[in-house]
């Protein structure tokens, strides 16, 4: 299923069992959340701190983040930082795999609407490149 959300098909990984109980409390909270976010839609670390309870959590936010054993399953490159900014990702490829897996799921960015919004034929980013 991966390889065919590489692909650019639309795929769900929902249904899909992860152990998460070894990890702490608050990276399960947090995964929660991001797991919530649906493709084409993305939060900001401080989104999630508030979604938590705790505005100014949105470090610790990006740190439980950083530690998911499971990205791309949970969705962590649909988290981004203030303003649109890519943040980090941990997976391999980094911030060009983040960048391309929005794309593919036609994310917006930033808050303020991209010239192709409205187009469906466009697509930002190519494949993302193996590393």
């Amino acid at each position: 299923r991966v390889k065919a959300l590489i692909d650019g098909a639309p795929v769900e990984f929902h249904d899909i069992a992860m152990d998460l109980a070894p990890l702490p409390a608050f990276n399960r909270q947090v995964y929660a959340i991001t797991s919530a976010i649906k493709p084409g839609e993305t939060l900001t670390y401080g989104d999630v701190a508030k979604r938590l309870g705790d505005a100014n959590a949105a470090r610790a936010v990006g740190r439980a983040l950083g530690e998911n054993p499971f990205p791309i399953l949970i969705p962590c490159h649909r988290v981004l930082a203030a303003g649109g900014r890519a943040g980090g990702f941990s997976a391999p490829g980094g911030i060009e795999t983040k960048m391309a897996l929005l794309s593919i799921e036609r994310a917006r960015t930033s808050a303020i609407p991209g010239l192709f919004d409205d187009d469906p034929a466009f697509r930002l980013a190519a494949k993302p490149t193996r590393r």
